[in-house]
């Protein structure tokens, strides 16, 4: 039985839940709230982030989010009810949800590398829609896929986290950036925070690419080098201009055949390219290139709980540029217009509020 503080919450309620339909729309509907089982949590959702993969998956896009699916996986929420097992989660306590779901026993999970489970799965990431997202007023997760968050972190950089364990990870595998020159192509969301996560792991100069010129402008305001623009018919050589020298790695955002190829064309020998992005499709490398200079092209795939441990770890130290990132918030009701705001303008993280 599930110990609960929500006592106006009747055996079988419904809440408002958005469920993707994608190359159709995105809906609110009608579902029951969730009852966790005895591991698991039931969370009230505060804050919901619309993730690009989300407006991807909406368009079509995404590899893998190819039918309907409940989202929601950069969330912010209360604990309402403990399953029976639960143990270290209190309610009524404030929790960031870590989405990647691993098994615990498998090879990688028993390395350390949970988030290359062999049997990985994710809330709000889910077409067969077992793990409901969080775009909803409630969900459920694990107990230890819920991180407890600091009160002088409020709810909107905490919706960050997620976001920043990303570009995190990403740096954490590229090696020691200690003294590094790095840059970033594409300038969105991911790309803003990985510069905040190179400079927090020591990179000397980050230099990022985007068309936008007003994504540019912020990733220097939070700690780029230089924002060169991509449409520069001397774009690579303005970048090795602004390094100083070739690039020791590239942190790919964008993960196109076009930002591939440049990605391995700005490296020094022995450089390496961190695939962050998700490709909508495949691409080809110049093989003669990356086996001649010794290039180490390495897929970038979220992050495991040390990660988002650290990228917490810089939210509590003020790290997070959340007024710089979050463009607007919007009630759940309203999750159509926020998705066609998110997917129109990628310079802002748009956040819904399920409680409204």
């Amino acid at each position: 039985m599930a110990t609960t503080s929500d006592r106006d919450i009747p055996a079988r309620a419904t809440m408002r839940g958005a469920l993707v339909r994608p190359t159709r729309d995105v809906v609110v509907e009608q579902r029951p709230v969730p009852a966790p089982e005895p591991e698991q949590v039931l969370v009230r959702s505060s804050l919901v982030g619309i993730c690009g993969s989300d407006t991807h998956a909406l368009a079509g896009h995404h590899p893998f989010l190819d039918s309907d699916y409940a989202p929601g996986h950069e969330a912010v929420g209360v604990v309402t009810a403990l399953g029976a097992s639960v143990s270290d989660l209190t309610v009524g306590q404030r929790v960031l949800l870590k989405p990647n779901v691993a098994c615990g026993q498998c090879l990688n999970c028993l390395a350390a590398r949970s988030n290359a489970c062999e049997r990985l799965s994710w809330i709000g990431c889910d077409v067969s829609r077992h793990w409901a997202g969080a775009l909803a007023e409630y969900f459920v997760a694990p107990e230890q896929n819920l991180f407890p968050v600091p009160d002088h972190v409020d709810d909107a950089t905490a919706v960050l986290v997620e976001c920043l364990a990303t570009p995190v990870h990403a740096v954490r595998i590229a090696g020691d950036l200690t003294g590094a020159r790095v840059v970033v192509l594409g300038a969105g969301t991911i790309g803003v925070l990985a510069v905040v996560a190179a400079a927090r792991a020591g990179a000397d100069r980050v230099v990022v690419t985007d068309m936008d010129r007003g994504k540019l402008d912020r990733a220097v305001r939070v700690g780029a080098a230089a924002g060169v623009s991509a449409c520069a018919a001397d774009v690579d050589n303005q970048l090795r201009s602004a390094l100083g020298g070739p690039a020791d790695v590239v942190l790919d955002c964008v993960a196109s055949q076009g930002s591939l190829n440049q990605a391995v064309g700005l490296l020094r020998r022995a450089g390496t390219v961190l695939v962050v992005g998700v490709p909508a499709r495949e691409a080809s490398l110049p093989m003669p290139v990356v086996q001649d200079w010794e290039i180490r092209v390495q897929g970038c795939a979220a992050y495991t709980e040390a990660d988002v441990a650290t990228a917490l770890a810089i939210a509590t130290d003020g790290g997070i540029p959340t007024a710089e990132i979050v463009s607007r918030t919007v009630p759940i009701d309203d999750v159509a217009a926020a998705f066609a705001a998110a997917t129109a303008d990628s310079s802002g993280k748009v956040l819904i509020d399920p409680r409204q």
